[in-house]
């Protein structure tokens, strides 16, 4: 039925530019009852109640998309057919000729019917319009399973509807698909910039690092829009400068709090005073076999560490060196840290908590913004830890 619609928009064209004799005679549709006989088409095709009513919400963003398409469709027609009959219009040959225009057309017609009826779903599930948000990209993928990974519009927590990347696809801590992306930096892609707060290095590697020269902490604040959530995953891929020491600030100050440089490493939290941990991320100094306060628990697997981990922390952490034998001052360019590879024999880094993807269920949900630290209790001459690759996701 869309076909012969569309061949009606064609004659009723041909007619208007066309001395066509009584062959048009029985024409009588506008264009614009030609859009509303195919906008019915559509929802038809929808099914009768798929398409909101004229002035409900949701209704402008289809009408867009269905004019667009009809628009497009007779357009298409108009060209293809017109071509082919507008010498022989006089001839008896018109109604023949229309109707071998409009076979090699019907492929045409259906790929534009297909791809409108796909837009058309998309505008009507949750997340589809700024005027039909969704409330989470969990809730889209509850609601649609077969979802695409891709930008859908969210309320966020002050009623506006903000555009997020969901990825469907996502498999962290058992929960696959329905994360929102709140970070997404590679700094191999020479494209990439660091994020605000953090200084740029290019040599020897594109990498992000501590803004100041002193001991400290610098700081980057990844938006979620006002977005509420209750778990995270991600991971932060970094590297080693010289000797960090892990723990050891808190080993050598148990007074020091979330807020202070509590580690040589990446601090993850939300939220302020105080700050909430959600992840840590420790560099430690080397994988030598002796005790230290400067090593990672799970490295010196026949010594105890006198490392002593923060009651904040937890087990939400992971710990890494990239030297295997006693440290030197240099950049170590060849084993990244906290991508759960690169262990000597004597360290169990690389199993525990399962690096590099992290997933941490918070105690209860939030709208806090992520904040990540990277932090080291001595000048930047003696040590650094920047980073590479920041994935976030939040559920």
């Amino acid at each position: 039925m869309l076909v012969q619609i569309l061949v009606l928009a064609v004659v009723l064209q041909l007619g208007s530019a066309q001395e066509c004799g009584g062959f048009l005679g029985f024409m009588a549709l506008t264009p614009d009852q030609l859009k509303k006989e195919i906008r019915s088409e559509v929802a038809t095709l929808l099914s009768h109640d798929s398409l909101p009513e004229d002035g409900s919400e949701g209704e402008g963003d289809l009408r867009t998309v269905i004019e667009s398409v009809v628009d497009a469709a007779i357009e298409k027609a108009v060209v293809n057919i017109s071509d082919k009959i507008v010498d022989k219009v006089n001839s008896a040959l018109i109604s023949s000729e229309i109707s071998m225009a409009v076979a090699n057309l019907s492929d045409v017609v259906d790929r534009l019917v297909s791809s409108t009826l796909s837009q058309l779903h998309q505008l009507q599930l949750p997340g589809g319009t700024p005027s039909h948000p969704a409330t989470s990209c969990r809730e889209i993928k509850d609601l649609h399973p077969s979802s695409p990974s891709g930008h859908y519009w969210i309320r966020s927590s002050n009623g506006f509807s903000v555009q997020v990347y969901c990825d469907m696809t996502r498999s962290c801590g058992g929960i696959t698909g329905g994360w929102m992306q709140v970070a997404n930096i590679d700094m191999s892609n020479h494209a990439e910039t660091c994020p605000a707060g953090l200084r740029m290095l290019t040599s020897p590697k594109r990498l992000c690092g501590i803004n100041s020269d002193g001991p400290g902490c610098s700081s980057a604040v990844f938006s979620v829009q006002g977005i509420e959530y209750s778990r995270v995953c991600g991971k932060i891929i970094g590297y080693q400068q010289k000797s960090p020491d892990a723990f050891s600030p808190y080993t050598g100050n148990h007074r020091l709090t979330i807020d202070d440089v509590y580690v040589d490493g990446v601090s993850l939290t939300h939220g302020r005073n105080p700050r909430k941990h959600i992840w840590t991320f420790a560099a430690a100094v080397h994988e030598v076999s002796t005790p230290s306060s400067s090593s990672c628990p799970c490295i010196n697997i026949h010594h105890h560490t006198t490392a002593v981990i923060p009651p904040y922390v937890g087990r939400d952490y992971f710990c890494d060196t990239a030297s295997e034998h006693h440290w030197e001052l240099k950049f170590y360019p060849d084993d990244p840290l906290w991508d759960g590879q690169g262990c000597g024999p004597l360290n169990t880094c690389c199993t525990f908590n399962t690096p590099p993807w992290f997933m941490k269920q918070l105690p209860s949900s939030t709208t806090d913004d992520i904040e990540m630290r990277l932090c080291c209790d001595q000048p930047r001459s003696n040590e650094d830890v920047p980073v590479e690759t920041i994935e976030l996701y939040v559920y």
